[in-house]
């Protein structure tokens, strides 16, 4: 039976075709001729004749404005402020300001009702900000005597806002520390290649717990939750976020941000319903962008050569095309899935915008090839953007908000026991050491499988699976215990309870205080590996730091 829902989505558009092919007895003669295709875009064209033999294009979905769609997003607005569930009401209203027709008084509404959450948790600056845009649109002339009330007490109070930190300055690292052939990093590391390991990071020297490694920005990033308070484009946390003026789906914290964003958004704004209506996880996404803005390297493509003695700079194009896709290791149902998203969202980008108006065909094979690298290159090469928030328990602890293609962060290799740790601060990624490397030694990452929390059987099925290895690090080979079959060590060092509540409180005062007294002790306790007195410590110096970087403050 195929497909009835009106929108329906990525998996089941992909179903369809499989059932076509099944119900002619095509499957493994179309497998036979996938498998011995040997390029990208070549792939991709194959499975567009199949879209075309069988019909099974998406249609159009209009992103447009709706004043009535924005009307029940602000009376849901109005709901949660009664019941001063601030974040909630600003989430709402924010929807209501993003559906709203331009120059309408339903957005002037929207954004004065919003005004009133933003004053009510005193955050000024930003309640003036509405205050001037609802009244720069049609506001009810009924309504403008608590309006301008508002802005007039919020006019008095804006001088008695506190600074709402997402992050702590930005760590930098210095002039003379500076590596001169790794843009991003410093000169305690360097890259070194062999066939086992491939690229890899190594120290130069010895590197002491909290030395800031790297500092690198995202060739491509994209947001992925929290989209009524995050910017669409810098990813910051902001509570009064305006719209594109064009479809739902985008918001800014600033006209920078807005101007920014179009060497990519003005392609995805008017699919950005249809891209939504598929379902698209985070990697097609942050695939698909990485193609569009990627158009002035098609050129390229065909014969990047990278020369030793180049500066290893992140924001090239030719960093990111060069990472790991695994293409061989794959198999061919796994290639054909990644295939025909790859057909499907150039379909969406051909026919609905207008990217490749006057293209050639070769500008056509460059964009499938970049799409398909990617959606390979993504899943063991793309990086989380995080912040630490509040969770029901009261504690702060890390979230996902987006994702990023940071290409000289996917060198490091995996250990289940990591000696580095990243924090980011807006979307940029802070590296840095947290045990003891020595010269000559790997600096190590995780992926996602740390031994304390998973047993080696379990990680290694994992790593295999999604990495395409089996990991060899101390922890493997010994098989060490999980975090409650540690054992405790009697040098452990004492951190009072207090401050250690403090931490899951996110007091960012008590976070620098431990820092100073607790990260040189962590050497103390690295010949007592593992126990759970390392194991302890680290933790508590993980949350210092995470503390220090992206933290939203619950409203």
């Amino acid at each position: 039976m195929y497909n009835t829902n009106k929108n329906p989505s990525l998996v089941d558009r992909q179903q369809d075709l499989l059932r076509h092919l099944s119900e002619r007895g095509r499957v493994k003669a179309t497998s036979d001729e996938f498998s011995v295709i040997s390029t990208n875009h070549g792939r991709v064209d194959f499975v567009l004749g199949l879209l075309d033999e069988f019909e099974l294009y998406p249609d159009g979905t209009n992103s447009g404005k709706s004043n009535a769609e924005s009307e029940k997003y602000r009376l849901k607005g109005n709901e949660m402020f009664k019941l001063k569930c601030n974040d909630k009401s600003i989430e709402y209203y924010t929807q209501s300001i993003a559906h709203a027709e331009n120059n309408t008084e339903s957005l002037a509404i929207a954004y004065a009702n919003r005004s009133a959450v933003l004053f009510q948790i005193k955050l000024y600056k930003e309640c003036l900000d509405d205050i001037s845009r609802a009244l720069g649109n049609p506001y009810p002339a009924h309504l403008m005597e608590k309006l301008q009330s508002r802005q007039e007490k919020a006019l008095n109070l804006v001088s008695t806002q506190k600074n709402l930190e997402y992050h702590i300055n930005i760590p930098t690292i210095e002039n003379d520390n500076k590596n001169p052939l790794i843009e991003c990093s410093s000169d305690a590391i360097e890259i070194k290649y062999s066939p086992n390991l491939g690229r890899h990071i190594v120290a130069k020297r010895d590197i002491s717990p909290g030395e800031i490694l790297a500092i690198e920005k995202p060739y491509c990033k994209i947001l992925v939750d929290c989209f009524f308070n995050h910017c669409h484009n810098c990813l910051k946390l902001c509570y009064n976020l305006k719209p594109c003026p064009k479809c739902c789906t985008f918001l800014y914290c600033s006209d920078e941000c807005e101007i920014s964003s179009k060497n990519y958004h003005d392609i995805e704004c008017c699919v950005s319903k249809t891209l939504q209506d598929l379902k698209l996880d985070k990697l097609k996404l942050i695939a698909l962008r990485t193609a569009i803005i990627s158009k002035k390297h098609y050129n390229k493509i065909w014969n990047i050569t990278t020369d030793e003695k180049d500066v290893y700079t992140s924001g090239n194009f030719k960093e990111i095309h060069a990472l790991i896709a695994n293409t061989e290791k794959r198999s061919t149902p796994d290639l054909f899935e990644r295939s025909f998203t790859s057909s499907i969202l150039f379909y969406i980008i051909r026919k609905w915008t207008n990217f490749f108006d006057g293209a050639d065909e070769a500008s056509e094979a460059a964009f499938k090839e970049i799409l398909l690298i990617n959606l390979q290159t993504g899943p063991c090469n793309f990086h989380e953007i995080s912040e630490i928030t509040q969770n029901e328990d009261g504690v702060y602890a890390p979230v996902e908000i987006g994702s990023g293609s940071y290409s000289f962060l996917s060198m490091l290799n995996h250990s289940c026991t990591p000696n580095v740790l990243r924090n980011c601060y807006g979307s940029a990624i802070v590296l840095r050491c947290l045990e003891t490397i020595r010269e000559g030694e790997q600096c190590f990452d995780n992926y996602g499988y740390h031994y304390a929390i998973m047993v080696k059987s379990d990680r290694q099925k994992h790593l295999s699976k999604q990495y395409f290895f089996d990991c060899l690090c101390l922890a493997c080979e010994e098989d060490w215990p999980l975090y409650e079959d540690l054992s405790l060590v009697k040098e452990g060092l004492y951190i009072p309870s207090a401050d250690l509540e403090d931490l899951q409180l996110g007091n960012r005062r008590t976070a620098k205080k431990i820092l100073k007294e607790h990260l040189g002790k962590l050497q103390e306790v690295e010949k007592f590996k593992p126990s759970k007195n390392l194991a302890e410590l680290q933790e508590v110096i993980k949350q210092c730091y995470a503390l220090n970087a992206n933290m939203r403050s619950i409203v």
